[in-house]
């Protein structure tokens, strides 16, 4: 592997990209009653859960601006990773497609997932669905930014430790999806017909279709 693929500057464009998240956090934070620890409490109780759901002191600027956070670092993540495990080289103009094509992907699967439950009437199940994803998602930036800092910087994005942070990133991300189904059950087990087009349509159709695409 070529020495300049590692090779960090403080003033190089993932620099500014990692502290433009802190940036957005910082911004968010000012603009919401809401802690950092308040959304972060949603991993163990369900009260910023709760309250979020109408938007209440300015939540969804805080969830709203995590989740971009998470696709910023998610997508840089994914962008380092590819380019390090074949040897290319990191440009900014790479890793701008694949944040565009993250970004695409989840706001057509939200806004086709809401053409859905429209059409077939379950716009509550999937509001209350995908409002608790996002709060994961938004949960998950924190981590996620902390990871690309520790990978990148302490470990001089070292090809065992991407593989390693990617495994463990996957069966999070995995899980969470999990929880998610375990936690609605009741909601979606109580009608065969949404709980199939939920799994299929929203959850499973969407990963399908992005992996053929990547395969092309």
């Amino acid at each position: 592997m070529k020495d300049e693929l590692r090779h960090i500057e403080l003033n190089d464009w993932i620099t500014i990209t990692l502290l433009s998240c802190v940036v957005i956090i910082v911004i968010a934070r000012w603009f919401s009653a809401f802690n950092i620890t308040d959304l972060l409490s949603s991993y163990f109780k369900d009260r910023f859960i709760k309250l979020s759901r109408n938007g209440e002191d300015g939540s969804s600027v805080l969830i709203v601006s995590s989740v971009v956070v998470y696709s910023i670092n998610i997508s840089l993540f994914l962008y380092l990773f590819y380019q390090i495990s074949f040897n290319k080289l990191i440009e900014l103009n790479g890793y701008i497609m694949v944040l565009t094509a993250t970004s695409v992907f989840v706001l057509a699967k939200h806004f086709i997932g809401k053409l859905i439950a429209t059409l077939c009437n379950f716009e509550e199940m999937l509001f209350t669905i995908d409002h608790h994803r996002n709060i994961y998602r938004a949960m998950f930036a924190f981590g996620l930014l902390i990871i690309n800092l520790i990978v990148i910087y302490a470990f001089e994005m070292h090809e065992n430790v991407f593989l390693t942070s990617f495994i463990t990133i996957c069966l999070v991300l995995f899980a969470y999806n999990l929880i998610l189904i375990y936690r609605y059950r009741n909601m979606l087990i109580s009608s065969n017909f949404y709980f199939i087009l939920y799994l299929c349509t929203l959850e499973i159709a969407p990963y399908l279709l992005l992996y053929k695409y990547i395969m092309l």
